[in-house]
């Protein structure tokens, strides 16, 4: 394995998030579960996920770090030091108030206790412009949002509720990012159509859809595209479960798409066991070659 240079491949990311021209597509990986990494990692030091896979052959431009998890900025480092640029991710405002109250009352608090919600909404923003500056300095690349707002049918809430109370919130988060010099990212599961104008009237400069069929997928690629937004996809996790040629097959398809510009390559957020990484794996081997 070569020794990669940090700033060189930061640059290169960061060049793909400002839209690129295509001639160098980036490649990275997101939500890994642990236990599927570790499971095609056998024997090696016990390391946070992200530095393994930053540290490996698959040699991932950069890769997601959640912030909530112990010692992140000593595993954003460890992944800088290995060539790959880290995404430190926080959760977004629904997410956070999700993870505290639960998904079922978190969504009927958006009708019968807007006013409380809106208060935890504001405290999960604080907690994520908090941790902003200890992102930048630890060697983070970008910022990501992640706030699941919408299902396979589209939006979890009413729009307007999230053009009105949510993204203006998400908005906070990435003034606070761009204070120090980081483009911000929106993950989202779902079919967010309906909503990408909301966020890049904020400013965010990508979006990492998941769980996305293929037709609601280019739908959503289509309308990020005339919006500005960059998106981060290519590698969904349907391919990846119905095994490697599949999977080899929509990389290359997406490689194409990428080469047009305004795409960054990387897997939907849904690998949960080892076979789909090893899939995706052999994916990002096969586009390397």
């Amino acid at each position: 394995m070569s020794k990669r240079d940090y700033q060189v491949t930061l640059a290169r990311v960061r060049s793909a998030l400002a839209g690129g021209d295509g001639t160098d597509v980036v490649l990275g990986v997101t939500f890994m579960p642990e236990a599927a990494v570790r499971a095609l990692a056998w024997g090696t030091p016990p390391r946070h996920p992200a530095v393994m896979l930053a540290c490996s052959r698959l040699e991932p431009d950069f890769v997601f770090v959640n912030s909530w998890e112990t010692d992140t900025a000593a595993t954003c480092r460890a992944v800088a030091e290995c060539g790959t640029v880290p995404f430190w991710v926080v959760r977004g405002p629904l997410d956070s108030a999700a993870c505290e109250k639960g998904w079922s009352e978190t969504l009927a608090a958006t009708v019968r206790d807007p006013v409380g919600l809106c208060e935890a909404f504001d405290a999960a923003v604080e907690e994520a412009c908090a941790s902003v500056t200890s992102a930048q300095k630890c060697g983070a690349g970008a910022l990501v949002v992640a706030d699941d707002l919408a299902g396979a049918a589209g939006p979890l809430v009413p729009v307007d509720f999230v053009v009105g109370e949510i993204m203006p919130r998400v908005g906070r988060i990435v003034r606070s990012a761009a204070a120090v010099g980081l483009p911000v990212i929106w993950h989202s599961d779902g079919d967010i159509s309906s909503l990408l104008e909301a966020a890049a009237e904020q400013c965010i400069v990508a979006v990492h859809p998941g769980a996305l069929e293929e037709e609601t997928s280019s739908r959503v690629l289509a309308s990020a595209a005339d919006l500005g937004l960059v998106v981060l996809a290519g590698l969904p996790g349907s391919a990846l479960r119905a095994g490697v040629p599949q999977a080899v097959r929509a990389a290359a398809s997406a490689w194409l798409k990428a080469r047009q510009g305004g795409m960054i390559l990387c897997d939907d957020g849904g690998v949960s066991t080892p076979e789909e990484l090893a899939a995706l794996i052999a994916a990002v081997q096969a586009l390397r070659m």
